[in-house]
């Protein structure tokens, strides 16, 4: 199960897009769970604030210590920096009340470009959506 979740940077949209499956606790009870990511916990609401928090503290300047040169990657990498249990983020362009362009990126492609291009993040290692206290700004 996927679920897409908006989060609007300088009049864009990005969609986070999160892996969920359900799993079994006690007595065979099922429950949502972060899927293919260490600490499996998922809350949809917490979620939802981490993310309002995300938008109320973007800034370029702290966007633009990712990639200077490319301003759709900044975003991206801001974006996962903050968020490491995605699976990608998808940006959709309207135009005339019409998708004009959409594009995905993945967990792999955005390593991958971290990796290759020697990126510092400053990502949380022990990133757990359920203690906001850890959460970076």
């Amino acid at each position: 199960m996927q679920i897409l979740k908006k989060i609007k940077i300088n009049n864009r949209n990005y969609y986070a897009i999160i892996d969920l499956e359900y799993k079994k606790i006690q007595n065979n009870f099922p429950v949502l769970r972060l899927k293919n990511y260490k600490d499996d916990y998922w809350d949809s609401g917490d979620c939802s604030i981490l993310i309002e928090r995300i938008e109320e503290n973007y800034s370029l300047k702290k966007a633009q210590q990712y990639d200077n040169n490319i301003a759709y990657m900044n975003d991206i990498l801001y974006i996962y920096d903050r968020m490491p249990f995605i699976s990608g983020i998808k940006d959709i362009s309207i135009s005339n009340n019409m998708i004009s362009e959409e594009s995905y990126i993945s967990k792999e492609e955005i390593e991958k470009y971290i990796k290759e291009f020697n990126i510092k993040m400053n990502h949380i290692d022990n990133f757990k959506l359920s203690d906001s206290q850890i959460w970076k700004f």
